[in-house]
Parts: C-alpha cells; sequence; structure tokens
C-alpha cells in the first residue's frame, strides 16, 4: 500500500528480461560444451570486482530481477546424490543432487554475493547466492572467500544475464558452509598441515578473543566446536553462555535464548545467562517472559545495575503493549534522530481481531464500540527498511535507489522492496519462532512447501516471501507529521516519500475501502491505527491501499489488480456506473475552476463565478453525498473558504467550510451563521487538509466571538490532526493556537 509502482515506467525492461527468460527456456536441458576455461572465467571474474564501499558519490539505481519461482530443498543432505559442474543442465533444477564446490576468488556482493568456485575435477563455475546478510552485519568473506568449502542443495544452473553459464541459489537452506572436517570434503582439498587436537578450554578461549575483536560469526564455529569435544556440564553451560552472546550480536535470538538454558532457571541460575535470555526475549517481543526473568535476576542480584535498568524498560513495553500509553514526542523525536528510525517500542492490540469476512478473505473487525479518533492499533514493524529522506541522501553524499522487478506478475516497485525481502529472509532464516506471523499473511495461489526444517536448518521459502510482500507491503514516510506539515505549507509530497517499505503483520488484515473507517498513520517503523469514525461492535474495519483523493478513478482500479481485487465501495461504484459525458464535465468544471483561481484578484464577481462552477460540479453527483463522498469537490470548497476569510466575509467563510465537510459525506450543524451551534453529527471522509478547515472554521468563529464554536473546532481539528498524525502531542507545534488567523491557498488536486 502506498508502494512505489512503477511497472509502467518499466515495461520494456520487464519484457527485454522475459525475452532473455525466454531465449533461456529454449535450452533447457542442454549440457554446454562451450564453457569457457577456468584461466579465462577467472580472469574475468578478478576484473568484474567492485570492491566494498568504495563506491564514488552520486545518483545509484539497483535493478533486482526475482526469478522464476521453484522450492527449496527439502531433501536431506545424506539422502542427495553427487554432481559435477560438467554433468550440469541448463535451466534445470537438479532435483535430489547436490554439487560441492571450494571458492577460488573472493567474494563480489552485489544484488547476490558471487564467487568463482571449482569442483573436484577442476571445472569452474560462477555462484551467485541471494537473500544474503549485507556487508554491514556480515562481511561476505564470512560467507564464501577462497578456500571456503560450500555445499549446494538442488543446484539451479542457469544462463547469467551476461550470457555466461552460473548457478544461483534463492534460498539460504540450499547452501550450506562445510568444516574443513567434514568427511564429505575430497581428500585434495582438506588442509596439508595436521591439526593438533585442540581441547574445549582452548577453542573457548580463542572463541573469546574473535568476540572482543568483532568476530562473531566466527566466534559461534568455534564455541561450537569447542562444545563438540569432551567437556564437563559446568564449561558446557559457561561456553553456550559465551556463544549466546555471539548469537545476540548477530540478531540470532532463538539461539540466543536456548544457549541461556531458558526457561529452566532456579534459585542458582547464572547471572549472565539469566540477563542474557532477558535480552533475547526482549528482542523477540516476548515482553511478559523477558519481565519476568529480569525480576527474578534483580531479586537474585539486587546490584546488577544493568538488570534494573533493563527491568525498567521491560516494565515500559509491557505498559505500552497493554494500555496503549505511548509518549508520542518521545517517539516522534526517536524518528527525527535515528537512521534507520528503528524504534523500541511495544506493539498495542487494541479493541480488534482477526476474522473471516463474507467476500474478502479475512479482516480485522472491533469488538466493542469506539469513538472517531480512538487508537486501534500502534503496531511495530516486523520489518522495515529505510530508504534516506533527501536531506539524509545529501548528508550522506550519495542516494541509491532499488527497483525489485517480478517478470511473473509483471510488477516493478522503486523503494527497498528488494531490502525487505532480504530482511525477512534473514530474520525467519535465524529466529523461526517469530515466522508464523508472517508466514500466516495472504500471499495469493502461490503454494510454499510444507516442511520447516531440514538437516536442522529452517527452510524459508524466499519465494512465499516476496509473494506476501507483494500483498501486504506499506510504503510508508518517516513520519506523517511531515505531511501534516507539507499540508500546512501546501507543499506537495516528493516522489520519494513512500520508498521506504516495511511489513506489519496485524495491520496487514485490514482490507481496502476508498469510504474507509481507519487511517494509518506512521512514526519510524511504528504505524499507528485510529478511528475516522464512531464505529460499532463488529464492524469490519478498512483503509484505502491507494488515497482516493488524487488520480483517476479507473487507473486506480488498475493499481488495485496489484491486490487481485476491484473495490466496490460507493465511490467507485457511483464512477463506473456514470456516464462517460459526465464524467468528462467534470473534468472541465475542475479546469475550469483551476483557471477562475489563478486570477490576480479574486474580487466578489470572481468568487461568485467560482461558487457558480462549484455548484454545477456537485450537481453531477446524483448521490447524496453522505452516500457517495464528492472527492473533486472538497479542495475547490476549502479555497473558496480561505478566499472568503482573506476578504473578512465571516458568514460565506463559514457556509463555504460546512459546504467541505458536507462534500465529504459529514453531517453537520452551525455552519450557517457564527452564532449557530456548531457540531458534527456524524463524521464522513478523512482528508489531510481538514486539519486546515477547522482551524480556519476555529480562527473565524473566534474572531466573531463564537467562543464555543472556535472552542469546538479546535477540538475537531485536533482529532482530525491525531487521525491522520497518529497522535496530538504535535498538534500546537504544527498549527498553533490562538486567534492569529492563518490563511493559505490552497492546490487542487489535479486531475491524472
Amino acid at each position: 500500500m502506498d508502494a512505489h509502482d512503477v511497472s509502467s515506467q518499466h515495461v520494456d525492461l520487464l519484457n527485454k528480461f522475459k525475452k532473455t527468460l525466454e531465449e533461456a527456456k529454449k535450452r533447457q536441458g542442454e549440457r554446454p560444451n562451450d564453457r569457457k576455461p577456468p584461466e579465462y572465467a577467472y580472469m574475468r571474474f578478478m576484473m568484474s570486482m567492485r570492491p566494498v564501499g568504495q563506491n564514488k558519490p552520486g545518483y545509484f539505481i539497483h535493478t533486482s530481477f526475482i526469478a522464476p519461482a521453484y522450492p527449496p530443498c527439502t531433501t536431506p543432505v545424506a539422502d542427495l546424490k553427487h554432481i559435477t559442474i560438467d554433468e550440469l543442465l541448463l535451466e534445470t533444477h537438479h532435483r535430489g543432487r547436490y554439487i560441492l564446490l571450494r571458492c577460488i576468488t573472493p567474494p563480489n556482493r552485489m544484488t547476490a554475493i558471487m564467487v568463482l568456485a571449482e569442483d573436484k575435477n577442476k571445472d569452474v563455475v560462477s555462484l551467485q547466492m541471494y537473500q544474503q546478510e549485507n556487508e554491514e552485519t556480515r562481511p561476505a568473506t564470512d560467507i564464501a572467500d577462497t578456500g571456503i568449502i560450500l555445499l549446494v542443495k538442488e543446484p539451479y544452473y542457469k544462463m547469467m544475464s551476461d550470457g555466461e553459464y552460473g548457478l544461483r541459489a534463492d534460498h539460504l537452506s540450499d547452501i550450506v558452509q562445510l568444516k574443513s572436517s567434514d568427511d564429505r570434503i575430497p581428500s585434495d582439498w582438506q588442509p596439508r598441515v595436521i591439526e593438533v587436537e585442540v581441547s574445549a578450554e582452548e577453542l573457548k578461549l580463542k572463541g573469546n578473543l574473535a568476540m572482543k575483536e568483532g568476530k562473531f560469526w566466527e566466534s559461534i564455529a568455534i564455541y561450537s566446536d569447542a562444545l563438540a569435544q569432551p567437556t564437563s556440564a559446568d564449561e558446557a553451560d559457561t561456553i553456550k553462555r559465551n556463544r549466546s552472546l555471539a548469537f545476540l550480536r548477530t540478531k540470532q535470538f532463538d539461539a540466543a535464548l536456548s544457549d541461556t538454558g531458558f526457561s529452566n532457571f532456579g534459585e542458582n541460575a547464572s547471572e549472565k545467562a539469566m540477563f542474557r535470555a532477558g535480552e533475547a526475549l526482549y528482542h523477540l517481543g516476548r515482553f511478559d517472559e523477558c519481565y519476568n526473568v529480569l525480576a527474578m535476576l534483580c531479586r537474585l542480584y539486587p546490584l546488577n545495575v544493568l538488570a534494573r535498568a533493563s527491568l525498567d524498560r521491560a516494565k515500559s513495553r509491557l505498559k505500552e503493549q497493554k494500555t496503549g500509553e505511548f509518549d508520542f514526542k518521545l517517539l516522534q523525536a526517536e524518528a527525527k534522530k535515528l537512521r534507520p528510525p528503528h524504534l523500541d517500542h511495544a506493539t498495542y492490540i487494541g479493541p480488534i481481531e482477526v476474522r473471516q469476512t463474507a467476500s474478502k478473505g479475512r479482516g480485522l473487525f472491533v469488538t466493542k464500540d469506539v469513538k472517531a479518533g480512538d487508537l486501534l492499533l500502534c503496531e511495530k514493524a516486523f520489518a522495515h527498511c529505510y530508504a534516506p529522506e533527501e536531506s539524509d541522501a545529501k548528508k550522506a553524499g550519495e542516494s541509491t535507489i532499488s527497483i525489485l522487478m517480478n517478470t511473473e506478475t509483471n510488477t516493478a516497485f522503486m523503494g527497498t522492496q528488494a531490502d525487505l525481502l532480504t530482511s525477512i529472509a534473514q530474520k525467519m532464516y535465524h529466529n523461526p519462532s517469530v515466522s508464523s506471523a508472517f508466514m500466516d499473511l495472504y500471499h495469493g495461489d502461490y503454494k510454499g512447501v510444507d516442511m520447516t526444517v531440514v538437516d536442522q536448518t529452517p527452510i524459508v521459502d524466499t519465494f512465499q516471501v516476496e509473494r506476501t510482500i507483494a500483498f501486504n507491503s506499506f510504503g510508508c514516510p518517516l513520519s506523517s507529521i511531515n505531511s501534516q506539515q507539507k499540508v500546512r505549507d501546501h507543499k506537495e509530497e516528493p516522489d520519494s516519500a513512500f520508498h521506504s517499505t516495511g511489513i506489519w503483520t496485524q495491520s496487514s488484515y485490514i482490507n481496502h475501502s476508498c469510504t474507509s473507517n481507519t487511517r494509518r498513520s506512521f512514526i519510524g517503523d511504528m504505524m499507528i491505527i485510529r478511528a475516522t469514525c464512531d464505529i460499532k461492535k463488529d464492524t469490519e474495519l478498512s483503509f484505502w491501499y491507494r488515497c482516493p483523493i488524487k488520480g483517476d478513478a479507473t487507473d486506480a482500479q488498475k493499481k488495485f489488480e496489484n491486490w487481485e481485487f476491484e473495490c466496490a465501495c460507493s465511490i467507485c461504484s457511483d464512477n463506473k456506473s456514470t456516464a462517460p459525458p459526465v464524467l468528462r464535465k467534470r473534468e472541465m468544471l475542475r479546469k475550469s475552476i483551476e483557471t477562475a483561481f489563478k486570477v490576480t484578484s479574486l474580487g466578489s464577481g470572481a468568487l461568485k463565478r467560482i461558487e457558480r462552477l462549484v455548484g454545477e460540479l456537485n450537481q453531477t453527483y446524483s448521490q447524496p453525498a453522505d452516500k457517495v463522498p464528492r472527492r473533486l469537490v472538497w479542495d475547490p470548497q476549502l479555497a473558496l473558504a480561505q478566499a472568503y476569510a482573506s476578504q473578512n466575509q465571516s458568514r460565506n467563510c463559514i457556509v463555504a467550510a460546512g459546504k467541505i465537510l458536507t462534500g465529504l459525506g459529514f453531517l453537520i450543524s452551525g455552519t450557517d451563521s457564527p452564532q449557530t451551534p456548531f457540531s458534527i453529527e456524524r463524521w464522513g471522509m478523512l482528508q489531510d487538509y481538514l486539519v486546515e478547515a477547522f482551524v480556519l472554521l476555529r480562527n473565524i468563529f473566534l474572531m466573531n466571538k463564537a467562543v464555543e464554536n472556535s472552542k469546538k473546532a479546535g477540538e475537531y481539528a485536533r482529532t482530525v490532526y491525531r487521525m491522520v498524525v497518529g497522535e496530538d502531542a504535535t498538534f500546537e507545534s504544527v498549527w498553533g493556537l490562538g486567534g492569529t488567523l492563518i490563511y493559505f491557498h490552497v492546490q487542487l488536486s489535479s486531475l491524472e
């Protein structure tokens, strides 16, 4: 939702790649006889190397293509048969086979980690490994470097984009890095130096040194080797505690928790083990259990200052989780400061639950009556990838835009979806306990594998992850307060506004409607859902996937095809049933109104003409506005209200402002004169500029000494602000208080 869909702009590139795939498929099953000699392949690979971190400042576009979907290997390695490079067939997944490769070059990291490797016959092949950790998290040399031996399960041999042949591995579990002692390794690949047997204690010390040097992945391997040696129970516990810290540093929280001995802590439990268990539970979002462990730790070891601080932090998260009470000013400050803006806060799930709908699959329903502006959900992202704002990119000296293309679905998305794919695959691979929330989301007709573990290794189906992202990811700004500031200043939202993307698993169950009853907003990687009207118990929640205010309704329906549905809300149904000549008349009237507002001096005659044109635009709608909100009328009405305010025509301003609301389906009273009591009887369609409309009414009422009406309009302004920004703690800082009248010139939404 709000992801930057660039499919139409990249049709040629999608078609070109499709053609490449079709040409390659013609050679399916062929055993190529024109493979390049090892010396040539080595020279070519080394010449293509791009050193990590040596990009020159500038503007970069990274394009990633999703391969034709195929399932991960679910067969244990022991049941696979060996194959060599010269036996590989083009465009073939060699089911039931595995290949052993020794890396003969350093890795080259681009979209994938690439390395040139040889088999036991000295034949060479290029290997591309996707969804691997990024360089900051784990150096590519940890994964594939000269001398490292890899076992590739059910190898996929194909023509690469450069016309050469190579192996592509999309699933993390399809690559196994072998230890030098593995008996499957050919004898001539074994170390020539006779290894001296090392004790568990010596290995533990070696692992400790690697930890001090920040080599966390290496330390995990060393500690694991230590545990394979004869040890006492106490020695093993110590090594596991050390390894648990390495697991925490590499965000493998499931493994870290397991190494601490949780949940069998007694009165003699280790201080370090309990503290690390608390850390793992915290990062897994298991705040109840985290609090209990840390409370026990503080009782047993009262002098542990860090434990007390961690307990207070867990207590804060529990309060947020159970009450929905957040310090939103703090959240805004954190989002402004942190890069990426990943906030340390809990998810609050309000009076809502997932249920089956009559025709739209699963949806989210309220379990009690709620009021307009009420908090329904404040959700921490399952995964979030941040695209730097323009100011951040300038500071960094470069800007990188990614485009993720899928030729099977004919879609292309600009932003961070390629990074999101890797992030989620890694998260579920290293922490299987959190996978179910994501895997339960809708993923179309893609059929994933049933198995979740093979050879004690988690299976993550990359293509199911990609399809789930396609249906459930949200484009998101750094903070919705920025959008409201642009509304206040009448600045257009830049194209880069929604290049950041994320997955929020609870929010993903909310279905679309242009006439929605909730609104989502963002602060960093927190999504906030609030009711935009009074909602009765057992009502299904909805918000729009694409804003219906802007653009052509027919074009919007095409966008909905990405989510495999057709919107049947009152706005879309009315547009569909409206005769083409009427739609053309609306467009003509909109253009006439835009032209009329460009007049240098808006005298009473010009305003009367604009009022007449707006009246004609209103008459093109046959249904009442409380049934079909008039999305093309609200902004000229707001511009009229502003114009009347600038000429001190208070009554005309109030009437025009009232028409903004009635055009959006509100039922109101009190906008015929300053003295009539003002109130909303039923909320209508939410629009960001309504904050400005209510601020305008607040100030006009105050100028006319209608204090109660001014107070009421101010309350409504704050409520709408809370809906569109997610909180109202920053309302005064954006819109101000007092009686000063604020005038703006509204820019009419253009028809696309």
